[in-house]
């Protein structure tokens, strides 16, 4: 059978000094290359923010960096088309033009957030006072926040503080912190997981994921270019203990749903 495909968790790179496989030299993609990987993966649409791994220069302030992937991931939308939703990256220390952003990717008719990953950033939780006036902002804008998981704490929290925001969060992992995604997802309604990273490989997961919290909370994700995204479309696709409809919903349909597409 044959399915729609939307990867809600990639990273992609306008400068290839960005791409963050951790085998770059055995890959050697150019964003061009890039697109040519997701659809020989089948996949049609891919979301995600482009990050970088490289150090920031002390002459450098976070915003300088942020701005700039803001506007690669902008410049890649031009380039991709439809094919690509970029994901807008803020930061805590910089609460007004955080905001800015999230307007300038509204205009450009995009609704997504992140994935914000705190720690290259130079942050450590989403409920600062300043993250809270940014996700507060966020939320009034109907934007829908993908993360890295902080630590559990910080995660229940910013479910209760933002009842009104969807909060995806990436690598449902294993032990302690599985079972906490679970707990948190049954408790609020706004929080959803994708499968990226930590979400296939143990046998059973995905089936319990769907049995715990049920499945239009579980959307499909790779983190390509980290992962091997071919892996996680056959681990959905190929899975004996999902039925069609379940493969169907956790690989484009839940996404459709939440992004409005």
């Amino acid at each position: 059978m044959e399915y729609e495909i939307i990867d809600f968790h990639t990273h992609p790179y306008y400068d290839e000094n960005d791409c963050i496989c951790i085998h770059p030299t055995s890959i050697k993609r150019s964003p061009s290359e890039f697109l040519s990987d997701i659809k020989r993966a089948g996949v049609s649409k891919f979301c995600g923010s482009v990050i970088t791994l490289n150090k920031k220069d002390e002459n450098q302030s976070w915003w300088d960096i942020i701005k700039k992937l803001n506007d690669d991931a902008l410049e890649l939308k031009k380039l991709y088309g439809n094919a690509f939703i970029p994901g807008c990256t803020i930061h805590p220390d910089f609460v007004a033009e955080s905001k800015r952003e999230i307007d300038r990717f509204k205009a450009n008719g995009i609704n997504l957030i992140g994935e914000l990953v705190w720690y290259i950033q130079g942050y450590n939780s989403y409920c600062s006072e300043n993250m809270k006036e940014i996700l507060d902002y966020a939320s009034e804008q109907d934007m829908i926040l993908s993360v890295h998981l902080t630590n559990n704490d910080d995660m229940d929290l910013l479910c209760e503080s933002h009842p009104n925001l969807k909060i995806v969060c990436a690598h449902p992992c294993e032990g302690e912190l599985f079972e906490r995604h679970i707990l948190r997802a049954k408790k609020n309604k706004n929080y959803y997981l994708d499968l990226s990273g930590g979400g296939i490989y143990r046998y059973g997961m995905t089936r319990r994921l769907i049995d715990e919290i049920g499945i239009d909370k579980i959307l499909f994700g790779s983190d390509y270019p980290i992962c091997n995204l071919q892996m996680y479309v056959d681990g959905v696709r190929n899975d004996h203990l999902l039925s069609n409809e379940e493969k169907r919903l956790i690989l484009a349909e839940n996404a459709k749903r939440i992004l409005k597409i």
